[in-house]
């Protein structure tokens, strides 16, 4: 991997990760953030933003982890690939669960 793909991996590892600490911390999204940047959400509850930030956590250390593989031993390299896939796809599938969630219809009050 070239310097610059590398620099641009850790640049992008490291804001997700804090993005994923911002909405875990916070449990909602900025307010600046415009509605279609939320396309895929319809109602945002805290527990939707935790899951996201989750998912935004996961996946920046995922990135980083695969840019920091060739700096390490070989075993060591070939590790810290198959967790970051492995986190990758759980990454997908907190997304999938908490854009799930947000689009499902409130509990009716009977």
């Amino acid at each position: 991997m070239g310097y610059v793909a590398e620099g641009v991996a850790y640049v992008s590892g490291i804001f997700l990760i804090g993005a994923g600490l911002y909405l875990i911390i916070r449990g909602r999204f900025p307010a600046w953030w415009e509605r279609r940047l939320l396309w895929p959400l319809v109602q945002v509850t805290p527990r939707v933003a935790h899951l996201q930030g989750l998912a935004a956590l996961g996946l920046g250390a995922s990135i980083l982890a695969i840019a920091f593989s060739p700096v390490v031993p070989q075993d060591a390299g070939a590790i810290l690939v198959l967790v970051a896939l492995a986190a990758y796809v759980v990454c997908v599938a907190l997304f999938l669960f908490s854009t799930w969630l947000s689009r499902r219809p409130p509990p009716s009050s009977a």
